[in-house]
């Protein structure tokens, strides 16, 4: 079952890899017959790399005899093949399928730092009977993903943007969506991740009270995580009181995206905590 962990692996990769060349390809301009048409399906190698990143992330947790919201580098791998799920779903509706440019390359990058961070990672922790930390990692894994499309759809606006202000005709991103499709999406994907956000840290402060965790990394790890809630609530508030959009909700964005990264790379540094206080937490 590992070999087969492994094959769904590389060939998750692989897809993922397909997708980010032919992406690029329909952002530059490809034209003419066969290539034509392997560059318009792009997403569907995005969507052939998401079922195989699912198969992989379940033969995976059989191996491990765990489940995928236990360990935080199956967290960033899981992460990845959300965002991968969301854009698929919401790429015709709100008109952006040139995001899967974006989108691609960071689901390999993030499956690919899963694996690393997985061959660094001490033995896994002890089970956690508790229902509140599966569903912290969740919600909050769910709402990194909405957040990472957020985050490339911000991206990709102020790209846009500066080649209708250069008057940039061709070149390799002339294939964006437009403003408008960009702003409703970056919009769309950063209120639907809000709320999982909001959980994330109330579920997050009840299990660090319950852990009695103060150390340094957590006080961290939370600061962090109540400035990006608050760089989104502030982003969310002022596009409805005060009419943001475009270039200065990008911004936003991008910002609170920047802390919630920040927030994944404490969890991933810190390394897995102690065996018996998860085992009090666990009331074990």
């Amino acid at each position: 079952m590992a070999f087969a962990s492994d094959f769904f692996f590389v060939l998750t990769a692989a897809s993922y890899l397909v997708a980010t060349v032919l992406f690029i390809r329909y952002l530059a301009g490809a034209h003419g017959g066969r290539l034509d048409e392997m560059v318009t399906s792009a997403p569907q190698f995005v969507l052939v790399g998401a079922l195989l990143h699912a198969g992989h992330i379940l033969l995976s947790s059989l191996v491990l005899n765990m489940w995928p919201v236990e360990e935080m580098h199956f967290g960033m791998s899981l992460l990845s093949m959300l965002a991968c799920a969301v854009y698929l779903v919401a790429r015709r509706r709100y008109r952006i399928d040139g995001l899967g440019a974006l989108v691609a390359p960071l689901a390999l990058t993030f499956l690919l730092a899963s694996r690393i961070a997985a061959i660094g990672s001490q033995e896994p922790t002890a089970r956690i009977k508790s229902a509140i930390l599966p569903l912290h990692v969740t919600v909050n894994l769910l709402g990194e993903a909405l957040f990472t499309l957020a985050f490339c759809a911000a991206v990709a606006y102020l790209v846009q943007e500066n080649r209708l202000k250069t008057k940039r005709v061709g070149g390799l991103f002339q294939r964006l969506p437009p403003l408008d499709a960009l702003d409703k999406a970056e919009h769309v994907f950063l209120m639907s991740g809000f709320p999982l956000l909001t959980i994330g840290i109330l579920t997050g402060t009840v299990w660090a009270r319950r852990m009695e965790a103060t150390g340094s990394a957590e006080m961290a790890r939370a600061a962090f995580s109540y400035l990006t809630w608050i760089l989104f609530a502030s982003v969310l508030v002022l596009r409805a009181v005060a009419g943001w959009r475009g270039r200065r909700a990008a911004y936003g964005t991008i910002a609170g995206f920047g802390f919630a990264v920040l927030v994944l790379l404490i969890y991933l540094l810190r390394g897995p905590l102690p065996v018996h206080d998860l085992q009090a937490f666990a009331g074990i």
